[in-house]
């Protein structure tokens, strides 16, 4: 974790050093926005031991889970540097069911999971050819988590519990550009992040805290793992060109 810290740091620190120089590149890539697709996989924290006290519940359960889904986002670019890169983001983790089926009918058990993932990353994206470059990024995140769980085994049914938490993230990727306002984005990384306290709704204004199922701690749900994803990136330094104020 302190290595983690620090490297991000390092990131940040040489991006400032150079924000005197912010306005003075002014190469085809400066601005932009990304969007994009990918796949990401999770620890899940408390929801596989949920699933498996449900699945307890009745001989001949059988469970079904799941730690990983599809995600999507978009990103604005900033590259106050040849090498250096500003991204604030946001992807939408899709998605993540884990379920309890019984052979007596309507009854049944699941889990899902989803949440809003927000950033900050600094990247180091140096050159390695006229239309390639490798980016390296470290950063801030923060996260919404939402759970609705249906156990129908002992009829407790929580929908909407909400949870959140800060984390950091972390990839390694490289861009190919097509053209100078277009480019292929391809992405890999990590996130630690582990959300907890998550609260709900039992009676209408009244929040509650979410416990994991016959315990009396507060329920985790941790999104620390790898992800992947592709993207395309459309820069717009030709589409809006710098206003001259000297006419």
């Amino acid at each position: 974790m302190r290595r983690f810290f620090g490297i991000l740091l390092v990131c940040v620190l040489l991006l400032a050093a150079g924000s005197n120089l912010a306005f003075a590149y002014d190469g085809p890539h400066k601005y932009g926005i990304e969007l994009r697709g990918g796949f990401g996989m999770y620890d899940m924290g408390d929801v596989p031991m949920t699933v498996t006290s449900m699945e307890n519940a009745r001989a001949g359960n059988t469970s079904t889970t799941a730690d990983a889904g599809p995600m999507g986002g978009l990103s604005l670019i900033f590259r106050p540097l040849k090498n250096g890169i500003w991204e604030v983001g946001y992807n939408a983790i899709l998605d993540v069911e884990n379920t309890v089926e019984s052979t007596i009918a309507d009854t049944n058990g699941s889990i899902l999971m989803h949440a809003n993932e927000f950033f900050m990353k600094a990247h180091l994206a140096p050159w390695i050819g006229d239309r390639i470059n490798l980016q390296l990024g470290v950063g801030l995140s923060y996260y919404n988590v939402e759970l609705q769980i249906q156990n129908d085994f002992t009829r407790q049914y929580t929908y909407d519990a909400v949870g959140r938490c800060w984390g950091l993230t972390g990839s390694a990727g490289l861009e190919f550009l097509i053209s100078d306002g277009l480019g292929i984005n391809f992405q890999g990384g990590g996130r630690i992040a582990n959300a907890t306290h998550f609260s709900y709704e039992a009676t209408q204004g009244v929040r509650t805290g979410l416990n994991v199922p016959g315990g009396s701690r507060p329920m985790e749900v941790n999104l620390s793992g790898l992800y992947g994803s592709a993207g395309l990136r459309f820069y717009f330094d030709k589409v809006f060109p710098p206003v001259d104020f000297s006419r």
